[in-house]
């Protein structure tokens, strides 16, 4: 059984890479802008379009989140994220840390939390991983997975900060029974005008049409 599961998983790749030209999925962020700002002795940095993360003492930084559509019944499990083109960001920056959520009925000041010593002591690049599953969900039977991607990295002791505009994205997949609900039978209409709200949310629109769901 855990070899056919395998051979599964590997179709599912083959045929996931195949749609993108036989190339790992490409995400190319050279059209969004970075800005820079300062609070206190800190700098902010924000890329267009991108959240941040989360991780409380550790730098925030853009986390931009991406949608990849994924053959039915399997499960992302992971993603490598490998730099194509990446610029040096010039200039010394003490990047802020991420604070604690408030709440926006909160009208009292948080407490500061400073910088985690772990990371901002080191000058190993942070976050170390570019890119995480970040869930998985049925958009009108498609099996789409959330991905976020972290494209930029910062050494914190020298201050240093690399923006990663092109990555290469490699998902590993696994076979799962996913509990999406069947997908009743579509008119072409209907069945185009899905397929066109699903491409227009995802990195990979050409494989669309390859990965629907079977219609009863």
């Amino acid at each position: 059984m855990k070899g056919l599961a395998k051979a599964l998983c590997g179709l599912a790749l083959t045929a996931l890479q195949a749609c993108a030209g036989d190339q790992p999925l490409t995400l190319d962020l050279s059209g969004r802008e970075l800005t820079f700002s300062k609070s206190g002795s800190y700098d902010l940095v924000v890329l267009s379009g991108a959240t941040m993360t989360t991780a409380v003492g550790a730098p925030a930084l853009p986390a931009v989140a991406v949608n990849v559509v994924v053959p039915q019944n399997m499960r992302v499990t992971g993603v490598t994220c490998a730099p194509v083109a990446t610029d040096d960001v010039e200039g010394s920056f003490n990047i802020m840390p991420a604070q604690r959520p408030r709440p926006m009925s909160d009208a009292g000041k948080p407490a500061f939390v400073p910088p985690d010593p772990a990371v901002y002591n080191s000058d190993a690049l942070y976050p170390a991983e570019l890119g995480r599953p970040a869930g998985q969900n049925s958009m009108q039977g498609y099996n789409v997975a959330s991905l976020l991607i972290y494209p930029l990295q910062y050494s914190p002791k020298s201050g240093t900060l690399k923006f990663h505009r092109r990555l290469s994205l490699n998902l590993t997949m696994e076979p799962a029974d996913l509990g999406y609900l069947p997908v009743g039978h579509r008119s072409e209409e209907t069945r185009e005008a899905i397929e066109n709200e699903v491409r227009s949310i995802v990195v990979n629109p050409d494989d669309v049409s390859r990965f629907a769901p079977k219609e009863r």
